[in-house]
């Protein structure tokens, strides 16, 4: 008996796809959505403005109350609490990931 060597020639395909997201169904909007929608806007806006003031309050109450030498030491404690609040509103609303 002789064998022979036959070479057989395998070809693979990979295929990607991404899986298809079902589309939610978009509903219009109700007059009662868009009024929440501004007002939420209208309300976000104005506590913008009011932390921008008390931002620029505490830094000239900083200047009232503390002599010349320590201002720089209490305000980069409140540029570090700042700083940390603000990173703290970053991670709990806006980068929240989605959990599905």
């Amino acid at each position: 008996m002789s064998e022979e060597n036959e070479s057989v020639e395998v070809k693979e395909e990979i295929v990607s796809f991404t899986p298809k997201r079902e589309k939610k169904e978009k509903k219009e909007k109700t007059a009662q959505e868009h009024f929440r929608n501004g007002m939420l806007a209208l309300v976000g806006i104005i506590i913008a403005l009011a932390t921008l003031q008390l931002y620029f309050s505490v830094s000239e109450i900083i200047s009232m109350w503390f002599e010349y030498q320590y201002r720089p030491i209490f305000r980069s404690l409140y540029y570090l609490v700042v700083i940390i609040a603000g990173l703290l509103v970053l991670n709990r609303f806006f980068l929240k990931k989605e959990k599905n």
